[in-house]
């Protein structure tokens, strides 16, 4: 009956009157009526003003703030019909890093969604530090993050590296060379992604933080749109450079002095849920077959 009155509630919200409801739900108005009443007998407070020359309906601050409750209700129930019809299905949310995510983790997220059609998949792409808290209160079962913190009830481990490089257009009027010196980049020219914290220290050493490059990005994916000739350049991931390679015509160079690696880390929470433990089971086997590593 509880439910019965929520979805009433809710009809209410959509039609905009007792009558519309009854008449989409194929009820007497007097069943409509009965139905709130009951609601708000059981809740202990008002929803629906009543009262003389109340023509149109109007919801009470309590039924204004009932109303995301009401779609919350709503949305159990359905994925409760759906359980005790269908039975258990494993679900997996993952969050990563836009680098991460753009480039490293499509062929993953595909072969999941090929192998295991009966998982469900919800993919964010967030900044490093927000995946740690989702993961700790069960937003998330699976983070990749760019940094290691020493958080209660999430394990992390190391999950990918990678050496940085200088990516550029190709300049045909000049010889390719395989390294170059940081002095030798011409600060303006930059396309600056603050990669983290220790890539910002290195780089605060060779160029001016208080003269910030002129253009600073904070997603690895807009390099490739805004590289539009061979003076401009990025520091990147080596895998992220090998991707452009395949799609246009870049340069990679090694820097003389190397930054600190691109470094990746897998996170999940300390105490999964069993059904969470064989969803995130399913991940770890398909990362050890597409990349040769499981992130133990």
């Amino acid at each position: 009956m509880f439910f019965q009155a929520i979805e009433t509630y809710l009809a209410i919200l959509r039609e905009g009157s007792l009558s519309a409801a009854a008449e989409q739900l194929n009820v007497t108005q007097t069943t409509i009526s009965k139905r709130i009443k009951a609601l708000e007998s059981e809740l202990g407070m008002i929803l629906i003003e009543r009262g003389k020359g109340i023509r149109r309906m109007r919801l009470t601050p309590a039924g204004e703030e009932f109303a995301k409750l009401a779609e919350q209700w709503s949305l159990l129930a359905r994925e409760a019909k759906v359980l005790r019809t269908q039975g258990p299905s494993l679900s997996l949310a993952i969050g990563a890093v836009d680098s991460m995510s753009v480039f490293m983790l499509p062929p993953l997220y595909q072969s999941l969604h090929t192998e295991h059609p009966s998982l469900k998949l919800e993919i964010h792409t967030l900044h490093s530090d927000e995946i740690y808290p989702m993961v700790e209160k069960r937003q998330l079962d699976v983070g990749f993050s760019l940094i290691e913190r020493s958080v209660s009830n999430v394990d992390v481990e190391l999950f990918f590296t990678s050496p940085m490089v200088v990516l550029s257009k190709i300049d045909p009027s000049c010889k390719p060379r395989k390294k170059v010196h940081p002095q030798e980049l011409d600060a303006d020219e930059e396309l600056y992604v603050p990669w983290g914290r220790h890539f910002i220290v290195w780089h605060d050493q060779w160029w001016d933080p208080l003269t910030p490059s002129r253009i600073r990005l904070d997603s690895g994916h807009l390099i490739l749109s805004m590289l539009q000739h061979a003076r401009q350049w990025a520091i990147v991931p080596l895998w992220l450079a090998r991707a452009a390679q395949k799609n246009g015509p870049y340069m990679v160079r090694e820097l003389s002095d190397s930054p600190p690696a691109y470094i990746c880390y897998k996170l999940t929470h300390k105490q999964p849920t069993s059904s969470t433990s064989r969803a995130v089971e399913i991940l770890t086997a398909a990362c050890r077959t597409l990349f040769g590593r499981s992130g133990r």
